[in-house]
């Protein structure tokens, strides 16, 4: 897999959440390890974006 850029990841991240959807299935829809999406929620939903 290629690198990604934070705006590629959170493009996933967002579309994997639309309409609901657990940590789990968020993070093998983005392809990110728990520690990884831990940091990437916690930075959308400081900015309501989650």
């Amino acid at each position: 897999m290629k690198y990604r850029s934070r705006t590629e990841i959170v493009s996933m991240i967002l579309e994997a959440a639309n309409g609901g959807a657990t940590k789990t299935r968020i993070m093998y829809k983005a392809f990110l390890s728990y520690a990884q999406l831990r940091e990437y929620l916690a930075v959308l939903i400081e900015n309501n974006l989650l």
